[in-house]
């Protein structure tokens, strides 16, 4: 009888464990937001923390968390979290905003390289689709092109010819584009290195060597492109296109 009454209570133990794993990521996620709303943003962080800890990932998840470190005075990781936003949705533009602003507030030791006007139409642009989307029209644009050569090429008449000759080449150049698109999508999906600086300060080195010659120095906060790495050690690009390196162990990947 008592090891019937064991079996039913770790039963009933493990269906109460379950119903609230799937309940915890919608509670935590409101105390988070109500936490901060209280101006309690230690309590806010652990929250929205506890909750990526789990796996869970979102734009809005990543832009409280910046949000809530930007009122908790950690700049460096109010930065990544908009990074991390902006890698979901990078045409965001609150999040795009916040991450300005606070960029703002940062001791930099590069310029920062602001985007044209035509760089942020293309951008905003290339962000309407993924890069399956993209590469479909893409793919489209490319066969209904040869279908149009071949036309120009078997059609009776010489309209047809022509009219086949005209569509199939200007299907042909405009499968430029998406597939354009799809190519700067797939870089940011899939072949993503950003990284920042959780160092208050540290040098640039001009090799992955503590001992080498700095470059000049990082401050904490500062957005890095990963383009290599050798031994505890990031070879990495700022925004001006210095590169150096920097010790992995003082950066965050995005």
């Amino acid at each position: 009888m008592m090891k019937k009454w064991m079996v039913f209570i770790a039963w009933f133990g493990m269906g109460i464990g379950l119903l609230a794993a799937q309940s915890s990521p919608k509670q935590l996620l409101q105390a988070g937001h109500n936490a901060y709303h209280d101006k309690d943003y230690e309590t806010a962080i652990s929250r929205y923390e506890a909750l990526r800890a789990d796996g869970y990932e979102s734009v809005g998840l990543y832009y409280n968390l910046g949000n809530a470190y930007y009122r908790n005075g950690n700049l460096p990781m109010s930065v990544l979290n908009y990074e991390r936003a902006l890698r979901l949705d990078p045409a965001n533009e609150q999040v795009q905003s916040n991450l300005a602003l606070v960029q703002e507030k940062l001791e930099s030791s590069n310029i920062q390289i602001r985007q044209s006007g035509v760089v942020r139409t293309w951008l905003s642009v290339q962000h309407l689709m993924r890069t399956r989307g993209w590469a479909v029209l893409g793919l489209l644009l490319f066969w209904l092109g040869v279908g149009g050569l071949a036309v120009w090429q078997f059609a009776p008449q010489r309209r047809q010819r022509k009219a086949g000759f005209l569509a199939g080449v200007t299907a042909l150049f405009l499968c430029l584009l998406p597939f354009g698109f799809a190519y700067g999508r797939a870089q940011q999906e899939f072949y993503h290195h950003k990284a920042v600086l959780m160092a208050e300060e540290t040098p640039l080195h001009v090799a992955p060597d503590a001992q080498s010659e700095p470059v000049l120095t990082l401050y904490g906060g500062e957005t890095l492109t990963i383009l290599d790495e050798i031994s505890g050690w990031y070879k990495v690009e700022l925004s001006d296109t210095t590169v150096g390196w920097v010790p992995k162990d003082l950066v965050a990947e995005v």
